[in-house]
């Protein structure tokens, strides 16, 4: 089986070589690595250009996330596509675990998750966390929805391409992870989840994606679900 690594980027220039690093590092043959940069304006562009031997496109302007994945689908030549995040927040070595695991079980869909393994109460990672209580909200919408048992909807991502390819994008900002995945439970691919290490930034503020976010998370949900 081949395995595309998606790398994302935008405005990562502390960690974005080493992003790509990473995925050129792993010891599996039969892959590809596709780098997407969404009109990074710090520098981060000028590095990934240094690399050779990878898919390249470095866009002029932010059109968003949900554009950076409907090109990387279309342009990916591997069965299956790991999402690779610049920020370096999950941990990559995960990818070929996931993989197989899709295989093994005839998944289109597997999940990384960031609370599966955690010991802390429910209430406690969100004191320490915040951010996690739109992840939890979402998350808790989507299972009664669709009648699933996920734990983390928005953490790491490995994909069917052939399956996914089915499912049209119309959210090209933040609201993607929720209308894709929403858009997937309603036609029945088969998802499950996996657990992975997970690493957060050290300074939240950095963090592209906010708590206010959710807002846009909650109408693609909604939309999905009610409106299509």
């Amino acid at each position: 089986m081949k395995l595309t690594y998606l790398v994302t980027v935008y405005n990562e220039v502390k960690t974005v070589k080493k992003a790509i690093e990473q995925v050129i590092g792993i010891k599996y043959k039969n892959k590809e690595i596709i780098v997407i940069d969404n009109g990074s304006t710090d520098g981060s562009q000028e590095i990934i250009k240094r690399f050779k031997k990878i898919k390249k496109i470095l866009r002029k302007k932010n059109l968003g996330v949900g554009k950076t994945m409907e090109t990387g689908f279309k342009k990916a030549t591997g069965d299956f596509i790991f999402i690779q995040y610049s920020d370096l927040e999950y941990d990559y070595k995960r990818s070929i675990y996931m993989m197989n695991y899709a295989i093994k079980n005839n998944l289109d869909i597997v999940l990384g998750s960031r609370l599966t393994n955690k010991n802390d109460s429910m209430l406690k990672i969100i004191l320490n966390k915040p951010a996690y209580l739109a992840t939890i909200i979402c998350t808790f919408l989507i299972n009664i929805f669709y009648k699933k048992k996920f734990t983390d909807i928005i953490g790491a991502k490995l994909y069917k391409k052939s399956s996914i390819l089915k499912i049209p994008i119309n959210s090209h900002k933040y609201g993607f992870d929720f209308e894709f995945l929403s858009r997937a439970c309603k036609k029945k691919l088969e998802i499950n989840e996996v657990s992975i290490k997970y690493k957060p930034r050290k300074k939240f503020s950095e963090k592209k994606i906010k708590f206010y976010h959710m807002i846009n998370a909650l109408y693609e949900i909604f939309k999905v679900k009610f409106f299509e």
